[in-house]
């Protein structure tokens, strides 16, 4: 991540606030309410996030996120589900509807407190031509400094310990940078924290997580949890007809129906009543579009074969065990009917060896 040199705040930074009404249109709901954002141009207009043409907000877990933005009492939040689910764009997309400044950090398991905070790096003078060591901010301190949402993306890949090594923090204790001639930097009022995982902070119990830590118990404590399951089929369906023009909508909704039945087959994705299925992969929102896409391109230079079959390989099945790869293209061949599958490789080749195993 490119670092920002930051100065004090000025006065004129008054208009840094939580004042210009924004309709609740904005998030799908049909009432004449509003709520507060902040204003347009303001001075940290640049990190504030770009909003998607199209975005389909479930009230369900947009709300306790815009709760706790306006309230969080001395909260954090964590953003949990699995894989594809919609944690991310779920926070940049409120943020950029309220024009709230914005900064992300990806997590891994080498990440320190320091990339975080920021640190020294020698700079040439442009007066002089002379090197000089200076200070610079990293993304968790340029957020507490003026005010942004700040996202740990995928936190539990971070070590326990630097999470830790984070607690004060979230518990609105200023920072003190000694390489930075002891600057203390007390949390802006807008300040917020937020991280997105896939394993609740548990660890990863079914190997589809690989390199995901649980993190203490202490720490989490400090979090409020907020669940984003996948979309419904309805909303899926919506949003992919709208990202792919509203074209062939018969089409795609066999294709949301698929990927809905993959995903209740998705060892990752356990059900209310904690049963979950064998599969060991499973479609996000954006593999169902890139299997869309990619099926059309197909189409559309008459590719020899089912098109759709062979876009799924790309798209999903070519990184599942053969088993699964099968039993994920039966699905597909049932929900299409064999007339519209005619021609899917997969199933040939596995016909071809059920009938030699047979012989």
């Amino acid at each position: 991540m490119s670092q920002v040199q930051t100065t004090q705040a000025t006065p004129a930074e008054v208009t840094f606030a939580l004042n210009a009404p924004v309709a609740m249109t904005a998030f799908g709901v049909q009432s004449d309410a509003q709520c507060k954002a902040f204003p347009q141009g303001h001075e940290h207009q640049a990190f504030v996030p770009p909003r998607s043409s199209f975005y389909k907000f479930r009230t369900g877990i947009r709300m306790p996120v815009m709760n706790w933005l306006y309230s969080p009492n001395g909260d954090a939040l964590a953003l949990t589900g699995p894989t594809g689910s919609g944690k991310t764009s779920l926070i940049r997309e409120i943020a950029a509807i309220l024009n709230w400044p914005y900064m992300q950090a990806n997590a891994h398991s080498r990440m320190e407190v320091p990339d975080l905070i920021g640190g020294l790096r020698l700079e040439c003078d442009p007066a002089t031509g002379d090197q000089r060591t200076v200070f610079s901010y990293g993304p968790l301190a340029l957020a507490m400094k003026h005010g942004y949402i700040f996202c740990l993306d995928e936190g539990d890949f971070l070590d326990p310990s630097v999470m830790s090594g984070l607690n004060a923090i979230l518990e609105g204790a200023p920072l003190v940078i000694p390489e930075n001639g002891g600057e203390i930097i007390r949390p802006h009022k807008f300040f917020r924290f937020v991280i997105t995982c896939n394993t609740r902070g548990q660890g990863d119990d079914n190997g589809l997580y690989g390199g995901t830590l649980a993190q203490n118990l202490a720490t989490w404590d400090r979090y409020r949890m907020v669940e984003v399951p996948y979309m419904s089929a309805e909303d899926e369906l919506e949003t992919v007809q709208h990202v792919l023009g509203g074209k062939a909508g018969d089409i795609i909704a066999r294709m949301v129906e698929i990927a809905n039945k993959v995903r209740a087959q998705f060892v990752g994705n356990p059900s209310p009543t904690g049963e979950t299925g064998n599969l060991t992969v499973t479609f996000s929102t954006r593999t169902l579009l890139r299997w869309a896409r990619i099926s059309g391109s197909y189409k559309r230079a008459n590719v020899e074969g089912c098109a759709m079959a062979l876009a799924l390989r790309e798209s999903l099945t070519n990184r599942a065990p053969i088993d699964q790869r099968i039993a994920i293209h039966t699905i597909a061949q049932t929900v299409f009917g064999p007339e519209l599958w005619k021609g899917d490789e997969v199933l040939v080749a596995a016909q071809v060896v059920d009938t030699v195993a047979g012989a």
